[in-house]
């Protein structure tokens, strides 16, 4: 008996969950059809009693609603009759080796989690084939709504998205990015109190365990909430406190020639002129002047980004979302004051830095 128990152990462990049939997720798309239906034409999947999730779709729009929420692509309508809301499941709790089913009447599809997004740019993915339905488990929990793609918007964000009744994200003005087990900061684009390459120890005294956990923390906080981060900066150990904003959504332009007449004249609004990345003028009483540009300087990075023509740099210092710029120059060393006229040779590198 105690070797067919080890026996039994073994093969679940080399096999894994058994996998579920199609008539198992045709089971639960019957047990939660009526919380899927068509909203003027689009489709629209039930959050609670009165809230709608409505998928917006190329060419069709709806006539009412609370909000359309550009990130998601989701509008939230709010009905007058009651409607019947779901089991909802923690999408967070899956791993790889759970099953998950796209509901269909007839044709489910079946899978597994290939991983969560980790910040809103993105959507949660699926390892296998997916139409727009929930996504479920084997026992009928929705663990969010399946889009194409094999993309779905995890229950995560949905219960956000249905919180406000505006669109509304939290953000800090900080990029993040992951490298082995430890956060560093990325960019920075609305908050001068970070650096580029701090190191993030902990958020609000917790360590933090991966970028996703990060991120979302900063985008489900309240508007005016105060965050506090502990980095380390050059061996020392910093403390900063930043409230929380709501994220600004930037529509992409095409690009034009109008678009770059324009760019050009934002950016020589620094006082700067360009001849590719080097700078080839810089005007008298001008911000470029008084944070120290000097002809000649050839500009490599902004805010930790690679330039290698005059339109990169059109591109970065037209963004007006950014306040400040941290600029990494190449200079000879015949032009810093303390060298001996004509007698230097070879170029530095080093920081300024620009305020809009």
């Amino acid at each position: 008996m105690k070797k067919i128990l080890i026996f039994l152990v073994f093969v679940s462990s080399v096999f894994g969950v058994l996998r579920p049939t199609p008539d198992d997720f045709i089971a639960c798309y019957e047990k939660n059809k009526a919380s899927m239906m068509t909203y003027e034409g689009l489709p629209a999947f039930v959050l609670d009693e009165n809230h709608l999730a409505v998928i917006k779709l190329p060419g069709q729009k709806l006539n009412s609603y609370i909000k359309y929420d550009p990130f998601l692509n989701l509008y939230l309508v709010r009905t007058d009759f009651s409607l019947i809301k779901p089991m909802f499941g923690d999408e967070e709790s899956l791993n790889r080796n759970d099953w998950l089913g796209i509901l269909d009447p007839k044709n489910p599809y079946i899978g597994h989690l290939k991983y969560l997004a980790n910040n809103l740019n993105e959507k949660d993915r699926l390892n296998f084939s997916s139409k727009i339905s929930f996504v479920s488990s084997p026992c009928c929990k929705v663990m969010g709504i399946s889009l194409s793609k094999s993309q779905f918007i995890g229950n995560r964000y949905l219960n956000h998205f249905k919180k406000y009744n505006d669109v509304y994200w939290g953000d800090i003005g900080v990029d993040f990015m992951q490298r082995g087990d430890k956060i560093y900061v990325s960019g920075v684009s609305a908050n001068s109190r970070f650096w580029l390459n701090d190191e993030i120890l902990s958020l609000n005294g917790e360590k933090i365990e991966g970028l996703r956990q990060l991120n979302e923390a900063v985008l489900f906080s309240p508007i005016q909430t105060t965050l506090y981060f502990k980095v380390l900066r050059d061996n020392d150990e910093v403390e900063i406190p930043v409230e929380v904003f709501a994220k600004q959504y930037k529509q992409e332009s095409k690009i034009t020639q109008k678009n770059l007449v324009q760019k050009s004249l934002e950016a020589y609004a620094f006082g700067l002129g360009f001849k590719n990345t080097t700078i080839s003028s810089v005007k008298p009483n001008s911000k470029g002047k008084e944070a120290g540009f000097l002809i000649g300087d050839k500009i490599l990075k902004i805010n930790g980004k690679d330039v290698k023509t005059k339109q990169d740099i059109m591109n970065i210092f037209s963004d007006t979302t950014v306040g400040e710029f941290e600029v990494l120059l190449k200079r000879h060393a015949s032009k810093f004051p303390y060298s001996n006229a004509g007698g230097s040779t070879g170029s530095f590198d080093f920081f300024l830095y620009l305020k809009r």
